[in-house]
């Protein structure tokens, strides 16, 4: 067990599976009360029970949602100082056949509930001068690939709101960031890719292992954004 992260509140949202899950669990093994969020309650109770951390369900795509899992995460641990943006959902379509409703529902969840997420966990970090919020944007943020029109725009956003927040917040004690991570072992990945040998691609406890640096980094340095890029070639199943 580490100790970088002891006294710490962190809740991260969509940390049921994949890179949110990887985060939660490195997150408590450095000390820190984490408060984990995700619509399925089962699965966010497991890895809560795992860590020692509190399960509060939250749909982000809903506003009064958000607003009970930050004021259920200061009622568990008095106050929150790092919030990691991690929930996010996905469409493969090209433009011309994408659903309206399937637009919306990416955007409403990787764009808009992050604004909504950083908008009430802020003000208890301005009130103590001090906080980290930590965004899960993609490769696909600085890329556009073909059939993710909505998911590769909101991530662009991402990387957007990542800016704006530096510029409002830095000065002022609450450091925010941005992590990029290109083909990572996920159920939304293996939806999307199913013939690509997991083993090859970047694992979730790659991106944990940023967001463990980044929360920890010395207050004489800011890192915006990481950017990680699969180590080995892609190997196929089949």
């Amino acid at each position: 067990m580490g100790t970088s992260l002891a006294g710490k509140v962190a809740v991260v949202t969509g940390a049921g599976r994949g890179i949110g899950k990887a985060i939660a669990e490195a997150y408590a093994a450095e000390g820190a009360k984490v408060v984990c969020s995700a619509r399925s309650e089962n699965e966010i109770s497991e890895v809560a029970d795992a860590i020692g951390g509190t399960a509060i369900a939250c749909d982000v795509s809903s506003e009064d949602s958000i607003k009970a899992l930050m004021a259920g995460a200061i009622e568990a641990n008095g106050q929150i100082d790092i919030l990691i943006n991690n929930a996010g959902a996905v469409a493969r379509e090209p433009v011309h056949e994408l659903a309206t409703e399937d637009w919306d529902n990416v955007i409403n969840v990787n764009l808009r509930g992050l604004f909504l997420c950083s908008k009430y966990a802020l003000p208890g970090m301005l009130e103590r001068s001090s906080g980290c919020i930590i965004n899960i944007s993609s490769g696909a943020g600085v890329v556009g690939p073909a059939n993710r029109s909505a998911y590769a725009s909101s991530k662009h956003g991402v990387m957007g709101f990542t800016k704006v927040l530096v510029a409002e917040y830095l000065r002022l004690g609450i450091r925010s960031h941005v992590i990029l991570p290109d083909a990572t072992v996920s159920q939304m990945r293996t939806e999307g890719f199913p013939t690509e040998d997991p083993d090859s691609l970047i694992q979730a406890e790659d991106i944990a292992d940023a967001a463990v640096f980044l929360a920890t980094q010395k207050a004489t340095a800011h890192t915006m954004e990481i950017r990680v890029s699969q180590g080995l070639a892609t190997r196929y199943t089949s």
